[in-house]
């Protein structure tokens, strides 16, 4: 006989955290320990464990370390009881360092991967910071509960999670992300080099679809501005010159990465973050007063999910060849990191950082706009449908990977922003749809 159906809401609600530690418990077992080959040192390799090496993969290797642990704080704040947090905050340390040192342990007998006292310190606090950022969100989200406000939810969040993934595009951009040629030492070797081979002439290839991208991170801090009492005029001067600093920075940075420093992307950040900035503050009063109730939120998801697709189909080349299409679904896309595992660049941490923070928004504003009250568009999971159909769509873009962590890490940073705003207390206006 099979188990018995949960009788009562609380156990219920027992089982669905069960369910979702395990399964993310399931998630960083397989990405830690898929590909793993007995034949290993043993206990033998115990004095290598403690005795670790602190070389350029190592520090990539601890900051993978630290998103992915991360995501455990996260899971296990937002299945936790509310109003326990100290205790809460605390299991979610503990129980990620147990995997940890579990991890760790079973690595010793591997052949293909090394056991470090490092990355069971790196996992252990991005257990910490991951729970630590989530009770830290809640509150700062719960003050905000009640100012005003365009859609229901502040726009300061829109503004702080897209500008954190559009930073992440300036500092490491997808499709100039390799080291230039002979460029080697330290960051500041490095950076004479990179600044050696620097022409002004790349000022006239301008990124087109970078404006594209970057529009919305001046769209949102202006409305965010807007919300906080501030003119129109004066959030434009402010988010162009903050924008436009920081795109210049994210470029100079290239230098000590090794990266191409372009002058075009410069401009196509400066003219994305401001454009958007300025069109929004021309706009924005005359969406507000058109757009009432359900219309406000769902005018906003869809021009979202747009963005997102943007995003996702990069850089807009149309795979024509099948065999190419069908290498990537033989290929072994459903294990997490498994693409990302084999970099030792930055890359790697900015390819899970952004797509995450690209969906909290996404799914704070359906939690208290959802597409429906209930059914399959409840709650988060129209989220969850988009970023499935934006990673299966990139099959037929030239460049791009069918690969299951990106969906992955969608999900989360939809689910964290949809669970976030429930935590803070805001509760659902209306569906979009009308019934």
């Amino acid at each position: 006989m099979g188990q018995p159906e949960p009788r009562t809401f609380s156990e219920k609600l027992d089982r669905s955290r069960m369910l979702a530690r395990a399964a993310y418990l399931g998630i960083l077992l397989l990405a830690t320990l898929s590909w793993m080959r007995l034949g290993g040192p043993g206990l033998h390799g115990l004095w290598r464990m403690f005795h670790p090496s602190l070389s350029p993969r190592d520090v990539i290797d601890g900051a993978r370390n630290v998103v992915l642990f991360a995501g455990w704080g996260l899971v296990w704040m937002i299945t936790a009881p509310p109003g326990r947090s100290m205790t809460s905050l605390r299991n979610a340390v503990l129980t990620g360092a147990g995997v940890s040192l579990f991890v760790e342990g079973t690595q010793l007998f591997s052949s293909t991967r090394t056991a470090s006292i490092l990355d069971v310190l790196t996992n252990t606090v991005g257990s910490l910071l991951g729970a630590v950022a989530l009770v830290a969100l809640v509150i700062a989200v719960a003050r905000r509960r009640r100012a005003r406000s365009f859609v229901g939810i502040p726009a300061m969040l829109f503004a702080v999670c897209y500008g954190v993934s559009a930073f992440g595009e300036a500092l490491v951009p997808l499709f100039r992300q390799t080291t230039l040629p002979n460029v080697h030492g330290g960051p500041l070797g490095r950076f004479q080099l990179v600044w050696s081979m620097f022409t002004w002439s790349s000022l006239a290839h301008v990124p087109l679809t970078d404006i594209l991208l970057f529009a919305p991170a001046g769209a949102f801090a202006v409305a965010a501005l807007a919300e906080a009492g501030h003119g129109y005029r004066k959030a434009v001067a402010v988010v162009a010159a903050v924008g436009s600093a920081l795109g210049l920075l994210a470029e100079i940075a290239h230098g000590l990465l090794g990266l191409r420093i372009d002058a075009g992307a410069v401009l196509a950040h400066a003219l994305g973050i401001g454009g958007g900035a300025l069109v929004t503050a021309w706009q924005l009063p005359r969406l507000t007063r058109h757009l009432r109730g359900r219309e406000r939120p769902g005018w906003l998801l869809s021009v979202y999910a747009v963005v997102l697709l943007l995003w996702a189909l990069r850089p807009f080349a149309l795979e024509t060849s099948l065999s190419a299409i069908g290498a990537q679904l033989t290929d072994y896309w459903w294990i997490p990191l498994r693409f990302l595992g084999q970099r030792v660049d930055l890359f790697s941490v900015v390819d899970v950082v952004s797509p995450f923070f690209l969906y909290v928004p996404f799914g704070a504003l359906l939690a208290v706009w959802p597409l429906a009250r209930r059914g399959a568009l409840a709650d988060f999971w129209p989220a969850v449908y988009v970023a499935a159909a934006t990673e299966l769509l990139q099959i037929f873009v030239q460049g791009r990977l069918l690969d299951s962590t990106d969906l992955l890490v969608q999900a989360a940073g939809a689910l964290v922003g949809w669970a976030v705003m429930r935590r803070a207390g805001f509760t659902p206006y209306g569906s979009v749809l009308r019934r």
